[in-house]
């Protein structure tokens, strides 16, 4: 039997002058997900997936107009959103802030069926339980903000899970999550599915996590599904050309940095870096923080970062850009200690910032020009002593920025709100580039993009990279991404880093046991070898650097622990431009070497 099955969806949004008309945005679309069965619906940002599942559960209210020819589910007509639970890809929006776990648990509990307050309790914590949420009882007392991504992704599942629902529609439920977190979401649900013969409706713009999930994909574009098949048909056999690159920018065209130029990174030991981490440290109660990092970013290099969330990877860019002060160690710029006093002379504007969330960092009510201008004004008054602007020289500036991040002339006197994520990316870029900086730190600046658009943007910054030749800081936990763009990479884990070398070497033969995990983590877009995806346990306060640890960070999760790591901390043990973490490296742990030993993995 079909658990739901949606025949000609039409959908049309009422907007302006609804008399004259308005564009459809789904074209008849026809899909189905039979009982137990886990289906995928792929395709780039605005092709119309969360529209689909919107107009399904009837979210879409008074501003479009949703027309079908049936919407069955388990065979009969219902009421949207009837009998189907939805999980949506940002869970600190769907979890009301200011009420308890517990209570929002409850609360639907007994929405869905007749009981009482303490039955509702109890089934609330068998549900939280079962998503793996562990100390359920203090995990009920909390409020949404307490708790990290991958435990409130969780807790929405189990919501989900307390309408007993027949389908399961999830929408972009791993996005905004790491590797490790989202390997543990994506084998929570594929368990619950096992387990409770719920149907699954996955909307992804990730190739790889719909290859580690479904049976049967859908391709939709531009409002229209224009290839559905098994996942063996459309990544092995795909007849749509759309399909085909879908594939190509999941699998990455940019397969080695170093033929994109850049400057090498061999005798660095003669050069003065750029930028220097001379054992930072900076916490936060019982938050994510670093600790005693050091690291040195070079001239002309991209160098990535990469980690779970809630490493420290943020607050160190944050440290670097001046947003945040360090508790303690030092910053130096060109070999001169970067304070206050350098930040506001010599470094003024030399180290800009791409954020994550490109419209939640532009200013909705300035157009691209303005958005532009201010960003170039106050640099030049600060900097240069301009009083009075020479507004024919700002102009051309900003028009070379245009060119510059692929905008059209015709973008300048349009607000966000009209832009794509993509564009709204390049105009976050041309803000920080106008300035002239010399470091770009990217944080997650792809995150919340669709392969395609991330295709896009990595070459433009690539592009950009090599002709300006400045160096980048790029942040993510994509460690796909992170292999494409950067030439060398560290890896960060609860505040320290554990890892650093060539990004091609660490990524290919990972020495510290986390960055094997976190590489394992990650789908591949092949449904053969996706479904081998692992994930490690989900530990509880795993971002808490203030939690009293003996030994090594790591060592409660890693299978390679010795006993020393346990109750000693290890140094970083340098071989090469390899330099690792780990006590497997160390003489003194694991035995002396003959002379002329050439250290490799040891994992």
């Amino acid at each position: 039997m079909r658990a739901l099955d949606v025949q000609g969806l039409s959908v049309r949004y009422l907007t302006g002058d609804y008399s004259a008309g308005t564009p459809e945005i789904l074209h008849g679309l026809s899909f189905y997900v039979e009982k137990g069965e886990v289906v995928g619906i792929v395709g780039e940002s605005g092709s119309g997936k969360s529209t689909a599942m919107l107009a399904v559960m009837g979210l879409l209210g008074d501003k479009a107009s949703v027309k079908s020819d049936s919407i069955l589910v388990s065979g009969s007509p219902s009421a949207p959103g009837k009998n189907i639970a939805m999980i949506f890809q940002d869970s600190l929006s769907c979890l009301n802030p200011s009420v308890r776990i517990g209570r929002q648990m409850t609360e639907t509990i007994r929405m869905r069926k007749k009981c009482t307050r303490k039955e509702a309790q109890i089934r609330a914590e068998e549900l939280l339980n079962r998503v793996g949420i562990r100390n359920v009882k203090l995990r009920m007392r909390q409020y949404p903000f307490e708790l990290s991504g991958g435990m409130r992704q969780r807790v929405v599942i189990a919501i989900a899970l307390a309408c007993e629902p027949d389908v399961i529609i999830a929408d972009e439920p791993t996005t905004s999550l790491d590797a490790a977190v989202q390997a543990q979401i994506l084998l929570l649900l594929k368990s619950i599915v096992r387990e409770t013969g719920t149907s699954l409706l996955l909307v992804s713009h990730d190739m790889g996590v719909t290859a580690a999930m479904c049976s049967r994909i859908y391709v939709m574009h531009r409002g229209k599904i224009v290839e559905n098949g098994t996942a063996e048909d459309i990544f092995y056999d795909p007849q749509e050309e759309y399909t085909r690159q879908l594939l190509r920018d999941a699998k990455g065209s940019i397969e080695n940095r170093d033929r994109h130029g850049g400057k090498k990174t061999s005798g660095e030991e003669d050069r003065i870096p750029l930028v220097s981490v001379s054992h930072v440290t900076k916490a936060f109660d019982s938050r994510e923080g670093v600790r005693d990092v050091s690291v040195d970013l070079y001239g002309g290099e991209v160098f990535a970062l990469v980690g779970e969330s809630g490493s420290g990877k943020t607050t160190l860019a944050r440290i670097l850009s001046g947003i945040l002060k360090a508790d303690e160690g030092e910053l130096h710029y060109q070999g001169k200690l970067l304070d206050e006093r350098l930040r506001k002379t010599e470094c003024e504007g030399k180290i800009q910032m791409v954020f994550q969330d490109p419209y939640s960092s532009l200013n909705p009510c300035l157009t691209v020009r303005q958005t532009l201008r201010e960003a170039l004004l106050p640099h030049l008054r600060r900097k240069y002593g301009v009083r009075k602007p020479d507004e024919e020289k700002i102009e051309l500036k900003i028009r070379e920025m245009l060119e510059l991040t692929g905008l059209k002339e015709g973008d300048l006197d349009r607000y966000p709100d009209a832009f794509s994520g993509g564009q709204r990316q390049r105009i976050g870029i041309a803000r920080a580039l106008i300035v002239g900086p010399e470091l770009l730190i990217c944080d997650e600046a792809l995150s919340s993009l669709d392969a395609t658009t991330q295709e896009q943007i990595l070459k433009l910054l690539l592009e950009i990279q090599k002709e300006r030749g400045i160096s980048c800081l790029f942040i993510s936990h994509d460690i796909h991404v992170v292999r494409r763009i950067s030439t060398k990479v560290a890896v960060m884990y609860r505040g320290q880093i554990v890892e650093t070398g060539r990004t091609k070497e660490v990524c290919s033969d990972p020495w510290h046991p986390y960055t094997k995990q976190l590489i394992e983590a990650v789908p591949e877009p092949d449904p053969l070898r996706a479904v081998k995806i692992k994930a490690a346990p989900l530990l509880e306060n795993s971002t808490d650097i203030q939690t009293e640890h003996a030994g090594c960070l790591f060592a409660p999760q890693c299978g390679y622990a010795l006993e020393c790591c346990r109750h000693e901390v290890p140094e970083a043990y340098r071989f090469g431009s390899r330099e690792t973490a780990c006590f497997l490296y160390s003489e003194k742990h694991s035995g002396r070497r003959t002379e002329g030993y050439k250290m490799t993995s040891q994992i």
